[in-house]
């Protein structure tokens, strides 16, 4: 009984059982080098970032997830984002993908807080292009018009002609 004053066995600290999770996972698991890069998220505009999130997980995922979607939203809405515990945290739901969609999101926010407005550069450019094909479907559509008008225009005037080519020689006629 002299030992009475000790515990015997192994606490928390020692069992394997009760060991961080996450952290075994942070050391065993690959990560693109973007995520060593933080963003500010003051300087980023959500609002923007969400519906191609929403459009980026249905197509991932093949159907649409309201809370995968709203998951992802608030863990960007935390005060401090990792994406590497993100990217932890969004495996279960997107399995495989999710690495990627993950990439392609920091990219996205890491252009979004070095341009203006917080929008990333990649959305300026495609609502560019998308003017630019519009404008040039509008062209298209206005340029047709106008040849058909012009069509229209020279029957009608060959028509005119041709009616009064007609009055001249009923008039030698008539007299």
């Amino acid at each position: 009984m002299g030992d009475a004053g000790f515990f015997k066995g192994t606490s928390a600290d020692q069992d394997s059982r009760f060991s961080n999770k996450e952290k075994k996972l942070l050391k065993s698991m690959s990560f693109p080098p973007e995520f060593d890069q933080k963003v500010d998220m003051k300087k980023v505009n959500l609002d923007v970032i969400k519906p191609w999130i929403s459009n980026r997980i249905t197509e991932l995922l093949g159907f649409e997830d309201e809370v995968v979607i709203d998951y992802t939203c608030s863990l960007l809405e935390e005060k401090d984002q990792d994406p590497k515990r993100m990217q932890i945290n969004l495996t279960g739901f997107l399995e495989s993908k999710t690495q990627a969609f993950l990439s392609e999101l920091w990219n996205l926010l890491l252009s979004a807080q070095n341009s203006v407005g917080g929008i990333p550069t990649e959305f300026i450019e495609q609502k560019k292009q998308e003017l630019r094909r519009k404008q040039t479907q509008e062209d298209e559509r206005r340029n047709q018009r106008d040849s058909v008008m012009d069509t229209i225009r020279q029957k009608k005037t060959e028509e005119f002609d041709a009616l009064q080519e007609a009055k001249k020689r009923s008039s030698r006629f008539v007299s």
